[in-house]
């Protein structure tokens, strides 16, 4: 049978950023060339970035797209490519044709005619422009994904592309989940490799869930797949790479890194055939540098905990990069929550362009003081310390006049964060930098937190991740530290004190919640799961926990619409995938 050498460009997307892209996948191509690469697999939308949104509404984003496409036509002496890309109903292909000086010049036939009807697409791209198109046919409308809105479904002009006796069958992303379904159909059609572009965000388990899917689909079709997928930060959503090949028995014979830039070359063998649009790979290959990449490379998998931990700083340090940002500052309280956003940003950033803020009150614990300024030595970042006292003093003396007795009890416990919010802010609008939040999604479900307080802020960097997790990943981060003989970057002091929020004496969060041991597994219920309380007590659990629970949740809605953007790690993160109504009469009742 013949062998296909394939490269897979694992790359990090640019939304709108078509310069950057086209650059990113001439790297990956020249790359693919030194390899002796046949063809080049490029990423879901790889072209335009990953979700482009309403920016496809845009007639000239369409016409930036096309050019960006020309633009990818021009380079030579590289293997063809596969590009996921947005493309307009009527749109004819890419040709190159020699100019009076001899240099090759660009006639395009993608010029619209009329209103556009917009197609996800994998463009099939040689020396000759545009070979072949097929679009994504299944378009997901759940989750995270709403590409009903933007994209037509079709099967484009052609779906097969010969390359060296290799039937290549194309197909995008949600086109290799369904059975018996476009990847069998191509299968049918006489494809003997089927090659899948992909924009997978991450979420715990998801790795998993792909590999058994891919060897589902490999059996059934008998076919090798080859999956490559986006990696890097997208506001909320964190593309993970793990792109990987299976054979025709569906075992991984190569897979990439995860939440990492990578070309993965791999060697695979397929069924010879003459089905499909020829596509010409005669480019000027050296031959003296074919063996310096690695091929059919198997990289071991993170743990779980490893992967949610890097994804964290890879959609914390994205959100930053891709939006300008230099320097990230944050209020330190000397919590595990405030801890476990320091490191990140940390690793994610760099400690010079991290700055922390200890803003203590006339509650703060001396221990906590002390374990903000001992985090901070640990990670090397610069701590300021602000008291807050003055400006409490001042806002309860001014809000005397008009609220009887002042503020106590609630009001004065949220004072004391919104002052903090404030200050962070101004600092924030004075340098430039962005205001990191510390905020876990135990808290976010349930209330537990101040509206333009601890809220206040441009990111949320655990805004998906429970408060049982936090430790999990404080513990994960300081053995790593430990087994590479560094200090660990979170005291053992924060891990082992009981969690408070400081606003009050002697104040613990178990006096306003349950314990997190038991909530979070409640809140994992009500929000991951869809359970209802019903279902939730026919499960075992205590009535009157599950509708104190439930009932704060959905009593809760409106703040959390007010949050910053935070990296999704769950397969349901409040934002995007969550979308439940604020004004919501649908209130389950103990019975």
């Amino acid at each position: 049978m013949p062998v296909l050498r394939l490269a897979l460009a694992q790359m990090n997307a640019v939304v709108g950023g078509f310069a950057q892209n086209v650059e990113t996948l001439g790297r990956f191509r020249t790359q693919a060339a030194s390899a002796g690469a046949e063809l080049v697999l490029t990423p879901e939308l790889s072209l335009t970035g990953y979700p482009p949104e309403d920016l496809l509404l845009k007639e000239g984003f369409i016409e930036a797209t096309r050019v960006a496409l020309i633009e990818m036509a021009l380079l030579q002496n590289v293997p063809p490519v596969l590009v996921g890309t947005a493309v307009g109903d009527g749109l004819g292909g890419i040709e190159l044709a020699p100019s009076s000086d001899g240099r090759d010049v660009t006639r395009s036939a993608l010029v619209p005619t009329g209103p556009l009807h917009i197609a996800n697409a994998l463009v099939a791209l040689g020396d000759a422009g545009v070979v072949a198109t097929a679009t994504k046919r299944l378009l997901p409308n759940y989750d995270v994904f709403d590409e009903q809105r933007y994209f037509h479904p079709g099967v484009g002009r052609h779906t097969i592309i010969n390359v060296n006796g290799v039937a290549v069958g194309m197909l995008i992303c949600e086109d290799v989940w369904t059975s018996d379904g476009p990847a069998a159909e191509l299968a049918r059609e006489g494809a003997t490799l089927l090659v899948v572009a992909n924009a997978s965000p991450y979420a715990r388990g998801r790795r998993a869930d792909r590999e058994a899917m891919l060897r589902e689909r490999a059996l059934e079709t008998n076919c090798p797949i080859a999956y490559v997928n986006l990696v890097g930060g997208q506001d909320e959503l964190v593309f993970d790479g793990q792109s990987m090949v299976v054979n025709a028995q569906g075992d991984v014979i190569a897979r990439a890194r995860a939440f990492s830039e990578e070309l993965l070359v791999c060697d695979i063998e397929a069924r010879g055939s003459s089905v499909g649009v020829p596509l010409d790979t005669t480019y000027a290959r050296d031959e003296d540098r074919l063996t310096a990449l690695h091929v059919n490379r198997i990289a071991d998998p993170p743990s779980e905990v490893e992967e949610i931990y890097e994804a964290l700083v890879m959609g914390t340090r994205d959100y930053l990069r891709k939006n300008g940002f230099r320097t990230a500052i944050l209020g330190l309280s000397g919590g595990v929550d405030s801890s476990l956003v320091a490191t990140i940003a940390v690793d994610a950033v760099g400690a010079r362009a991290v700055h922390g803020f200890a803003m203590p009150s006339r509650y703060s614990s001396a221990h906590s003081i002390a374990d903000a300024v001992e985090l901070a030595g640990r990670l090397d970042i610069e701590l300021t310390t602000m008291p807050i006292e003055l400006s409490h003093e001042s806002f309860a003396a001014i809000l005397g006049e008009v609220i009887e007795g002042g503020p106590v009890g609630l009001t004065d416990e949220n004072l004391q964060s919104r002052i903090r919010g404030v200050l962070l802010m101004a600092i924030s609008n004075a340098t430039g930098a962005i205001v990191l939040t510390t905020g876990n999604k135990s808290e976010m479900a349930t209330g537990y937190s101040t509206l333009y307080g601890d809220s206040a802020g441009g990111f949320a960097v655990i805004k998906d991740v429970p408060k049982t997790l936090v430790y999990e990943l404080c513990r994960y981060r300081n053995a790593v530290a430990a087994s590479d003989g560094d200090p660990e970057p979170i005291p053992s002091s924060v891990l082992t004190k009981a969690p408070s929020a400081e606003l009050r004496p002697d104040q613990r969060d178990d006096q306003s919640l349950p314990p997190y041991e038991e909530l979070d597994p409640l809140l994992e219920l009500y929000v991951e799961d869809d359970a209802t309380a019903e279902e939730m007590i026919a499960d075992g659990h205590d009535p009157a926990l599950v509708f104190r629970i439930t009932r704060l949740v959905d009593l809760s809605e409106y703040k959390r619409r007010q949050m910053p953007p935070g990296v999704r790690i769950s397969k349901k993160a409040f934002g995007r995938d969550r979308r439940m109504p604020i004004t919501n009469a649908f209130r389950p009742e103990p019975m």
